[in-house]
């Protein structure tokens, strides 16, 4: 095959029944330039920046920054967690002033005398304390579920594209299966299967672009903002490097920043108080229970501790694999990128087909989007690994 060897190709017309030779020329530095032309004449570079896009003109930017405070604001769970704290600050500074007014002893060390009041004050400065924590989880929560819908735009544009250049493939397949088809060089059957696998790109297709819809309006529902926006993502993850950790100190770190660790503590303490205020009017047999209430929070605690540190244990060697998994892919990258180097100069002497091209074209960037979503779920590894409970 020469490089400029003209191809016929001919197009039957079904409803027409007219048969029409096209003459097609192909042109290296249009590959090298990855504008190779489609069955209908539009370039997938141009379809990708269309679909991704959905205009020409400049889409409005929003950070991740801006989509978290937006997220915020639209948030019924952590606006509640905010009512409920300041709520429980009231109470914790009612009990305080009230413990104040009271008339109280002090005997070895211990305020005596108004059991009451000081039931009241430690009850309300729990529940203080543990409002503070669920407010800060809330946030923690939404941030990482913001995160996780931003980062999906992503993964569903990359879809596109991928697909995108599939359906080019094909189209370009069923190019060649219908000139070989009109020298009578492939059968009825080979050419209609020729079709049917580019119109089932098609459809692939049309399915990732609504697919992508689907994630670009639960980002909208979830920052508050009219179905249909489209906005230009500015924080694209990038993979970086991590830092060594040591797990079982890091397991240690986070087990007083947990908060569902830190309430089955409260449970403990709460439970303490209900036997140190105990009414004894209930009779002996409840303050047996109570006692024993005691045992059971600290049973749940020690419980809750070990599962937390496996749990921990398990995502840091999730994460650990991811970061291997990312290396391999660099690896396969600077090789797919060799094979397409060496393509081009095949092409460029005419010992391949523009077809060859494609696919070596195809590898390298489906390679680059793997790593642009692996460097996605390294991100969301690292953000659960420092606030596991955010998941």
């Amino acid at each position: 095959m020469k490089q400029k060897a003209a191809a016929t190709l001919l197009v039957l017309s079904l409803s027409a029944g007219l048969v029409s030779t096209v003459q097609a020329a192909s042109a290296s530095a249009s590959i090298a330039a990855n504008t190779a032309t489609s069955t209908a004449g539009t370039s997938s570079a141009a379809v990708i920046s269309k679909t991704v896009t959905t205009t020409s003109q400049a889409l409005p930017t929003l950070t991740l920054k801006q989509a978290v405070e937006w997220a915020q604001t639209n948030s019924y769970n952590t606006r509640s967690a905010e009512r409920d704290l300041e709520r429980r600050r009231i109470e914790f500074k009612n009990a305080e002033k009230d413990l104040g007014n009271a008339h109280v002893d002090l005997i070895d060390g211990e305020y005596v005398g108004d059991e009451s009041s000081w039931r009241k004050y430690n009850s309300s400065t729990l529940s203080y304390l543990a409002s503070k924590k669920q407010a800060q989880y809330a946030k923690d929560q939404l941030y990482f579920n913001t995160m996780k819908t931003y980062q999906s735009v992503f993964a569903a544009e990359n879809q596109v594209k991928n697909d995108l250049e599939a359906l080019e493939i094909a189209q370009s397949e069923e190019k060649i299966a219908l000139a070989k088809f009109a020298r009578g060089k492939l059968s009825e059957y080979a050419k209609n299967e020729s079709a049917q696998a580019r119109i089932q790109a098609q459809q692939t297709v049309e399915q990732s672009k609504t697919a992508l819809q689907k994630a670009r309006d639960a980002l909208n529902f979830l920052i508050g903002q009219p179905n249909g926006t489209v906005y230009e993502l500015a924080d694209r993850p990038v993979y970086k490097e991590p830092k060594k950790l040591d797990i079982e100190v890091h397991i240690q770190q986070l087990m007083d920043m947990n908060p569902n660790l830190w309430k089955l503590e409260d449970n403990i303490k709460t439970s303490e108080l209900n036997v140190r205020y105990f009414d004894f009017n209930g009779g002996a047999g409840a303050y047996e229970l109570a006692k024993l209430d005691v045992d059971t929070a600290k049973e749940e605690l020690d419980k809750g501790q070990k599962d937390f540190a496996e749990s921990l244990r398990n995502l840091y060697a999730t994460f650990k694999d991811n970061q291997k998994k990312y290396l391999q892919l660099e690896e396969n990258l600077r090789t797919a990128k060799e094979g397409l180097e060496l393509s081009r100069k095949k092409w460029a002497r005419g010992l391949i087909i523009e077809l060859e091209l494609k696919n070596s074209q195809l590898k390298v960037d489906q390679i680059e989007r793997q790593m642009e979503e692996l460097a996605i779920e390294l991100n969301q590894n690292e953000y659960t690994l420092n606030k596991p409970w955010s998941t």
